[in-house]
């Protein structure tokens, strides 16, 4: 006999073991949003497919853009202006002797990144995305008086947040040691002198 999609094959009046299944289609789910307790529909209408993983797919569609050993521009004469934020968190160590100063800061930086942007209504209205720090170009910071050379030395499993316009954001934590002339030579009147002025 010869099988239909979705229908039984029959041997001579009993089902038999294989069935073949008839490709069905999914209906599209709207996806709706609450406010207030009532709903409404996003502003752009987005239509997805259910079990579709929207995340996957923008993370692979940056992988495959992203170039973490070229400038981020389009043109090899445009500069790339990097927005950095630095912070003092502790002071670790202060080696008086040695002159030596441990810190504990965080960098908080970001810049645009002309290869990666999308259109956000191909991903289902998706503005923002965190990725591996590997897969993208990033600045080097070097921090003045410092032993240590190129700080921070990013770790294997930091993230990005990247925007759909081609914004990085990376926040990163260091610990660095650097150089700290400290005169003890009046300690502690010196310091006393200080407060009392």
């Amino acid at each position: 006999m010869r099988p239909s999609s979705g229908v039984p094959l029959h041997s001579t009046g009993h089902l038999a073991e294989a069935f073949v299944a008839k490709k069905t289609s999914r209906s599209p789910v709207q996806i709706v949003q609450t406010r207030r307790g009532t709903p409404f529909e996003s502003s752009e209408e987005a239509v997805i497919e259910e079990g579709v993983d929207l995340h996957g797919m923008l993370a692979d569609y940056i992988k495959h853009r992203a170039r973490p050993y070229h400038l981020p521009v389009r043109y090899p004469r445009k500069m790339v202006e990097v927005h950095v934020r630095a912070d003092l968190y502790q002071i670790v160590d202060l080696d008086q002797r040695s002159n030596l100063a441990t810190i504990s800061a965080y960098i908080d930086a970001w810049w645009i990144d002309e290869y990666i942007g999308w259109n956000e209504t191909d991903f289902g209205t998706l503005t923002k995305i965190f990725i591996p720090i590997r897969w993208l170009w990033k600045p080097e910071f070097y921090m003045y008086h410092s032993v240590q050379g190129r700080t921070p030395d990013y770790a294997s499993d930091a993230t990005a947040e990247v925007r759909n316009d081609g914004r990085v954001r990376i926040f990163v934590p260091i610990t660095a040691r650097s150089l700290c002339p400290v005169n003890v030579k009046m300690m502690p009147y010196g310091i006393l002198l200080h407060y009392n002025v």
